[in-house]
């Protein structure tokens, strides 16, 4: 059972992104590589490309969903976005406004409209701080005044689907649910606009998982939120995404609106990935892909196409020519020198 089977009949009515209106993100060029060191002077020996010249956008209001095996770069993209790592290259920008030239004041204030869900309840909560003081925190960094932090904090455990009783227990007397919703409490203390959530019910169990998929619904359409919703479960982001991008090391290598990517995937790595669906065989007369070999290196990616050296379609031309994310059909892009 996957959480698309848990809630299937259950999901909240959405409006959808405006198709017409400017994107609220904008990631141009995006490029975030970390320094691999070695030896005993602890030098610079090459890098790790975990985001290597991303670029897309996401419209307000519209949940863009991003996957692809571990070490992809999606987590990484996220928190470049939310600039817990600094990227080396690249734009991102906030209704036009670029985040990463902002000065360490005017971030701080962008902090209001750029916010983080994490994928450990239990880690990324302080366990020595009570319910009240983990989604004020915030609040009283910006400095919010104190009858207005209790009144949001008291307003937003209810929004969340807890009691305001909980707010004076600390992190481990809940389950892992009750955790995230905390999370969710935090992150949305501030009144963002948008919002990473970084793989948000990995760790929860499947029945939970439907309900926490639910109340994110529930919070978009309620706040206005727009969301990078990072996951490798491709049943959780077929349900929740507007959108659906696919990365392979380091790159965005697929993008299209949920229903056309999930319909007729045109890069073959995507195509990979949506074999392994439990049941998508069946309805779809295909066959399980087994992709061969491991994922290279990103200290030292393939020439030309990223996946070339797993892609049973590869030709001279792959090893050759990077290929370039292009239009493949209306609003479907494609990194596939085949992908027509």
């Amino acid at each position: 059972m996957t959480a698309t089977d848990a809630t299937a009949h259950d999901k909240p009515p959405q409006t959808g992104p405006d198709a017409a209106a400017p994107p609220l993100l904008e990631i141009r060029n995006l490029k975030t590589y970390f320094a691999n060191r070695s030896g005993i002077l602890n030098q610079t020996t090459g890098w790790v490309k975990a985001v290597d010249d991303v670029s897309l956008t996401i419209r307000r209001g519209e949940t863009l969903g991003l996957v692809g095996e571990s070490g992809c770069g999606k987590s990484s993209l996220g928190r470049s976005i939310v600039r817990l790592v600094q990227p080396q290259e690249g734009e991102i920008r906030l209704e036009g406004e670029d985040v990463l030239a902002a000065s360490p004041a005017r971030f701080r204030a962008l902090r209001h409209d750029i916010q983080m869900i994490f994928q450990d309840p239990l880690s990324s909560l302080d366990p020595r701080m009570s319910v009240r003081r983990i989604i004020a925190e915030g609040l009283v960094i910006q400095g919010v005044p104190r009858e207005e932090r209790a009144a949001t904090v008291e307003r937003l455990i209810e929004v969340v689907g807890l009691r305001k009783e909980h707010l004076d227990r600390y992190p481990h007397e809940f389950s892992g649910g009750q955790r995230q919703r905390i999370g969710i409490a935090r992150a949305l203390a501030l009144r963002p606009k948008f919002i990473v959530a970084d793989e948000p019910v990995s760790a929860l169990d499947v029945s939970v998982q439907s309900q926490v998929l639910n109340l994110l619904s529930e919070l978009q359409e309620e706040f206005g939120l727009t969301y990078l919703f990072i996951a490798h479960d491709l049943g959780v982001v077929e349900y929740i995404s507007d959108r659906v991008g696919v990365m392979y090391l380091g790159k965005l290598v697929e993008l299209a609106e949920a229903e056309d990517l999930f319909a007729d995937p045109r890069m073959p790595y995507t195509q990979a990935l949506l074999s392994a669906i439990p049941g998508r065989e069946a309805a779809g007369g295909g066959k399980r892909i087994i992709l061969k070999g491991d994922v290279p290196s990103p200290l030292n990616p393939p020439s030309g196409c990223p996946f070339r050296t797993r892609c049973w379609i590869a030709r001279d031309i792959c090893a050759q020519q990077r290929p370039a994310l292009r239009e493949v059909r209306p609003r479907h892009l494609a990194a596939c020198h085949f992908a027509d």
